[in-house]
């Protein structure tokens, strides 16, 4: 006997696997060639109802809509982790912004995937050196130490980011650390280390960058040492 619509629909949640955060920095599916048609894609293939279709017998709204992000979420939860689709992170896309301006282009993508891309090594730079963030979720020293490391590697690379202002870097470091835009656990950097990584960064009074040519930033701006 076939299964009834609700049976289906209960079949399917029972497929759902919990989005974990506080992994580590995720990087956009746009920067790995992969589109959103890709993850419902895949939800069809596993579950065998396309994913318009499952939303809207769930009363959910369409991905895109006013309250399509926990219909996502949804989507997401059902498909396996690799097929997931994985917004910009807020942090990443100010970041991008500040180096290549507002406007997304194929012409600018090259830069804004290579940002992406120094943060994704950074994070396996930074785990192979103090653990991976749910390894050392008890010890607040390392935490730090690691947090300071990624903060100084991402100034080094990114000069802009760091003269647009320690909150920036400390947002897309707290986002590989403790996985997702959020600033969750900012408080637990004490004062000192920030004061600390503000001097070393020299970043205690920030000063303007203008963009070559008033806009497009070109490679030996984004990549120069501070101060030079």
């Amino acid at each position: 006997m076939a299964d009834t619509l609700l049976e289906k629909i209960n079949k399917i949640k029972s497929m759902e696997t919990p989005i974990k955060s506080g992994e580590g920095f995720k990087p956009a599916s746009t920067y790995k060639g992969k589109t959103m048609m890709d993850t419902f894609d895949a939800f069809n293939k596993k579950t065998g109802m396309g994913a318009a279709e499952y939303l809207m017998n769930r009363g959910l709204p369409l991905v895109g809509s006013g309250g399509g992000e926990k219909s996502l979420e949804a989507i997401n939860k059902v498909v396996d982790e690799a097929d997931r689709y994985e917004k910009i992170n807020p942090g990443v896309r100010r970041a991008e912004e500040m180096i290549v301006g507002p406007a997304k282009t194929m012409k600018n993508k090259p830069v804004r995937k290579a940002i992406t891309d120094f943060f994704v090594s950074m994070q396996n730079k930074a785990d192979d050196m103090f653990g991976a963030a749910q390894d050392i979720a008890g010890d607040i020293a390392k935490q730090e130490d690691k947090l300071n490391f990624i903060t100084k590697e991402i100034a080094k690379k990114f000069p802009k980011l760091a003269i647009g202002g320690l909150d920036l870097i400390k947002k897309i470091g707290f986002g590989m650390l403790f996985g997702g835009p959020s600033t969750m656990g900012a408080d637990l950097i004490p004062e000192s280390v920030l004061n600390d990584m503000a001097e070393d960064l020299g970043v205690k009074e920030k000063k303007q960058i203008s963009l070559a040519g008033g806009g497009m930033a070109n490679m030996d701006d984004i990549i120069k040492p501070i101060g030079v």
